[in-house]
């Protein structure tokens, strides 16, 4: 206590240590996700089988299979039909701006559920893209998007912020199944399938790695500054 008292650049070594646990916290968050993100990976690979379900599955999918787990839907195709497509704001492909298509269907029995078709560029109208022919509804289930915070989707407009399962019953007026399918294989005409492992694949650890020698580097200088560490000759 007594070399706080005497240090001769208190301002620095008081505004050193907030800077000092930001970086730690910086690399604390960055690590978690990279442990977040590890655990993701291993799910998507443990979950490589397909399974041949209906769409009344869907409906009691969480009592047989987990997020990522991968499905197709073996209902006559002619017996489902598109109801209405948005488009799901600010998602990247390959370096470029665009959209995914988010697809809500119905089948002869009145049960829907959603699909998240794929990438679509910003110049692209949903109304041109689809070949009814070539989807087949073979992709991974995943839960809907949490509301957080950030701008709440609109009613009546083409364009989602995020996939929100509350939004979409009340827009639609229908039912939804506790999860949605994002299509791996034969999305359609002009639709790009979402790679899922991209989004888990940042190099978190080494951010961790950096902000941490930051926080070291920023230490040994405050605490060299105001003499409490001295190297020996």
């Amino acid at each position: 206590m007594e070399k706080l008292k005497k240090i001769p650049h208190k301002n620095l070594f008081y505004f050193g240590i907030i800077v000092v646990l930001i970086f730690l916290s910086l690399s604390y968050w960055q690590f978690t996700r990279y442990q977040e993100d590890k655990l993701t990976m291993e799910s998507l690979e443990s979950k490589d089988n397909v399974n041949q379900i209906s769409v009344s599955d869907l409906n009691d999918i969480d009592n047989y299979f987990e997020e990522f787990t991968k499905v197709e839907i073996k209902d006559n195709l002619e017996n489902i039909s598109l109801l209405r497509s948005w488009y799901l704001r600010s998602r990247v492909h390959n370096g470029k701006n665009g959209y995914h298509l988010i697809s809500l269907y119905k089948t002869n029995l009145n049960q829907f559920f959603l699909v998240n078709n794929g990438w679509v560029p910003l110049d692209k109208n949903a109304d041109s893209l689809f070949e009814y022919n070539t989807l087949n509804f073979k992709g991974r289930l995943l839960d809907y998007d949490v509301q957080g915070v950030g701008q709440d989707d609109v009613a009546g407009s083409d364009y989602l912020f995020r996939i929100d399962k509350a939004f979409i019953e009340s827009e639609m007026n229908v039912m939804l199944p506790s999860k949605y399918i994002v299509l791996i294989d034969s999305c359609g005409s002009g639709v790009e399938c979402v790679n899922l492992e991209d989004p888990f694949d940042a190099p978190h650890l080494s951010y961790a790695f950096q902000w941490a020698f930051f926080a070291i580097c920023l230490s040994i200088v405050v605490l060299r500054r105001n003499n409490l560490i001295t190297w020996k000759k």
